[in-house]
């Protein structure tokens, strides 16, 4: 009886040995497949993410589009929010390769559309009757071409109806020398019968008669001379009234962009934010560095923060910048309303100067900017370009110039013409003929599309830049002057 008992309770401890051992299986299977079920739905989210980037990049791109071609929606402000949104997207660290490649490959697609948005729209003309400083698009751009080829149909009709109108007058000019010199005929004729008929009278009457007719015939003469002086002086006049319109239309293109490029009458929106304001210092900081093309001395109109409309002359205070960082700059306040003090957030801006927007020069001569005896004329372009200006016209030291100067360049940085004598220094700028011949052909460029002359000393002080001391060469015995390679290597 007793063995019969132990037998069922080891049969009972067996089969609860199996029963935790299923137990602890089934438990093992469900905790592999729940964390499996987790890693898939996590992987599905983060497919779904990237999906979602790629999508929201695609749908940046069509706005994009729609803004430019224009009709559509879409304002042409917003292609750069546009562009940022696209951009913010590409560095989302969750984006696989293949996704960051597409999203990639639509930035650099919108981009380089916006380029040439910009360079399909460089020197457009104002829609008549448009928004000041609306942007075109390219319908609009068709609408303002169709606009000036109409005009300039009509100025060819009125043209046309003036020549008309000097022809009638010239015609009835011509016909009353007609009909004059017709009378003078009939009178030649009534005096040739009155001759024949006085003839038997008297030979002193019909000399008489035939003084009359000479002096007659040589007052139609005259006439006709002056006719044709008076239509010779009137082709003249003509002429010179339509080469001094031409003249005065191509100078009035070319000042209307200078006028668009150097102010704005209302501002569309701010340049950029007020980040810090050093109140003890009289300086704040701003959103803006030299990587948005932001240039030395810039200054700018404060607005505050809750402010739409940036009309000019209702800012409340003025600030110039003083010290550029890559992305960030310092700026000094140069006027202030203490009732209304400058805060964080207040928004900036300038009508002479768009975030990456560079101005453009032209550079001529040769240039001394640290005492030495070489010319600095490369020196002095990297320096425009590390402020924010591009030189887009400028010459080598063997005279030969590159780039164009038209309409759009703001100044022309004259330096110092190198003469015969220093061509047989050591190491001084060649060529000076050549080299001078370069300064005079962009200087008249400059003349002919309006660009202000500036000298270096003028240049370095708009950039807050000062003069290095100069540096004096001993020469003693026999040791020679570096060359300018030689220099070049040095540094």
């Amino acid at each position: 009886m007793a063995a019969r008992e132990n037998q069922g309770y080891l049969v009972a401890v067996i089969i609860l040995v199996i029963l935790v051992l299923c137990l602890g299986l089934s438990t093992f299977l469900a905790d592999a497949n729940g964390r499996q079920s987790a890693e898939s739905l996590k992987t599905t989210q983060e497919k779904l993410a990237a999906s979602e980037a790629v999508l929201e990049s695609y749908r940046a791109k069509s706005n994009v589009l729609e803004a430019l071609v224009g009709n559509f929606g879409p304002s042409v402000a917003e292609v750069d929010a546009e562009i940022q949104t696209i951009t913010q997207i590409s560095a989302k660290p969750d984006l696989s390769a293949g996704d960051k490649d597409i999203v990639n490959g639509i930035l650099d697609k919108v981009k380089e559309i916006n380029d040439e948005y910009k360079k399909d729209m460089s020197g457009a003309a104002e829609v008549t009757g448009g928004a000041p400083g609306q942007a075109q698009t390219w319908r609009s751009r068709i609408d303002t071409l169709t606009t000036l080829v109409a005009k300039k149909n009509n100025d060819n009709k009125t043209t046309v109806e003036r020549s008309k109108n000097d022809e009638k007058e010239a015609a009835q000019k011509i016909k009353a020398a007609q009909d004059q010199l017709a009378q003078t005929r009939k009178a030649m004729d009534d005096l040739s019968t009155n001759l024949r008929d006085e003839k038997k009278r008297s030979l002193e009457k019909e000399n008489q008669l035939k003084g009359e007719l000479g002096e007659a015939i040589k007052e139609s003469e005259n006439v006709n001379n002056q006719y044709k002086d008076f239509r010779a002086k009137s082709d003249s006049d003509i002429s010179l009234v339509k080469n001094s319109l031409a003249s005065v239309t191509s100078e009035n293109e070319k000042m209307k962009i200078k006028i668009n490029g150097y102010e704005r009458e209302v501002f569309d929106r701010p340049d950029g934010t007020i980040v810090k304001v050093a109140s003890r210092l009289k300086s704040v900081f701003i959103d803006l560095g030299f990587e948005d093309g932001l240039p030395q001395n810039e200054t700018f109109s404060i607005y505050d923060q809750d402010v739409i409309n940036f009309d000019k002359g209702k800012h409340k205070a003025k600030i110039e910048v003083t010290r550029i960082y890559p992305y960030r700059a310092e700026a000094r306040i140069t006027e202030e309303d203490p009732t209304n003090p400058i805060l964080s957030g207040d928004h900036v801006l300038t009508a002479t100067w768009d975030p990456g927007n560079k101005v453009k020069f032209a550079v001529a001569g040769a240039f001394n900017l640290d005492g030495d005896i070489f010319d600095d004329r490369d020196k002095l372009i990297k320096m425009i370009e590390r402020n924010g200006g591009e030189v887009v016209a400028t010459h080598d030291s063997e005279g030969t110039i590159t780039g164009k100067i038209d309409a759009s360049v703001r100044y022309i940085v004259v330096g110092k013409k190198p003469t015969l004598a220093e061509d047989a220094g050591e190491g001084l700028m060649r060529n000076s003929s050549a080299i001078q011949a370069a300064m005079r052909t962009l200087e008249a460029e400059a003349k002919k599309n309006t660009v202000e002359p500036i000298d270096l000393t003028k240049l370095l002080n708009r950039m807050g830049v000062r003069a290095k001391p100069k540096t004096t060469i001993i020469q003693s015995g026999n040791i020679p002057l570096p060359s300018k390679s030689s220099r070049s290597t040095d540094r």
